[in-house]
């Protein structure tokens, strides 16, 4: 698993995960990699974090380091990938990695790391942040289900 940052500004610290993410994993990537990365790229300005609502991003623990820390959180429905849109940037990138036909797992991580860093663009970025009025209001018209991006 990957865990990775984007926004309107740029992409952020990847960190590879090995196994299973527990609750105080993903602390540890909030702190290490999700805050550097945001202070990094937008310095004071004020930012909304958006996760995948995954087991462990919901735990007390995780919320109360979030409130510790004034990270704003975004309140979305869970299991809706179509309106995250690091998930259109995963596909993008897993549509470059497969060009260069990685042959094991180091191959895989760089390959990765060099997509996630070069490929992708501000223009890209930008163009999936606008889509998200669009895809708001298809997921809305599909009742929830699953859309066309």
């Amino acid at each position: 698993m990957v865990w990775g940052y984007m926004s309107s500004h740029g992409v952020g610290r990847l960190h590879i995960v090995s196994g299973t993410v527990k609750t105080m994993d993903y602390i540890e990537i909030l702190q290490n990699k999700l805050l550097p990365t945001a202070r990094d790229l937008l310095g004071n300005h004020s930012w909304i974090f958006q996760d995948d609502n995954a087991p462990c991003h919901r735990g007390k623990v995780v919320q109360k380091w979030l409130e510790d820390h004034t990270v704003n959180r975004m309140n979305w429905p869970g299991q809706s990938p179509d309106l995250n849109l690091i998930e259109s940037l995963w596909f993008k990138i897993g549509y470059e990695i497969s060009k260069k036909k990685p042959s094991n797992k180091r191959e895989l991580i760089e390959a990765l790391i060099f997509s996630f860093n070069h490929i992708v663009s501000k223009d890209l970025l930008l163009k999936l942040l606008h889509s998200m009025t669009k895809r708001c209001r298809a997921v809305i018209k599909a009742n929830g289900w699953p859309i066309k991006c």
